[in-house]
């Protein structure tokens, strides 16, 4: 049997620069990370709606295989969002390195069909370029 690479338990890291929250993911996730990840999104959201239009830039970092209910979390997440979120746009970076790019990539596609618009980008300044557009949007 091949040794199983190891992968460590999932970390988020969110920054905020203008009125884009960049949120790197990284590791394996499980619904605590998941949870923990949408609790320090949410300390944010309060002075973003408060100055405007935001956006999020989710950038996957090792893996998208997740189990079906982070996916089901993550679309509740953004389709629960308050009726005062100014949240305009999100972005998934998912570049060819990331293990289950080519399976389960075009999942990201339309994970928030019909919620809120979302793309998905290979890197993370064309993410930023796409998010900064929606936001200057009239």
């Amino acid at each position: 049997m091949a040794p199983t690479a190891f992968r460590p338990h999932g970390t988020a890291q969110v920054e905020l620069s203008g009125a884009i929250l960049t949120v790197h993911m990284r590791g394996d996730w499980n619904a605590e990370m998941r949870n923990q990840t949408s609790q320090q999104i949410r300390a944010y959201a309060p002075a973003l709606n408060a100055a405007g239009p935001w956006a999020i830039c989710n950038i996957l970092h090792d893996t998208l295989v997740y189990s079906e209910a982070l996916y089901t979390s993550a679309r509740q997440d953004y389709a629960s969002r308050p009726a005062e979120s100014r949240l305009q746009a999100v972005a998934f970076v998912i570049g060819p390195h990331v293990e289950g790019a080519s399976l389960l990539g075009p999942r990201y596609q339309t994970l928030l069909d019909g919620v809120i618009d979302a793309r998905v980008f290979q890197d993370p300044q064309s993410a930023q370029c796409w998010l900064q557009e929606q936001l200057d949007r009239p």
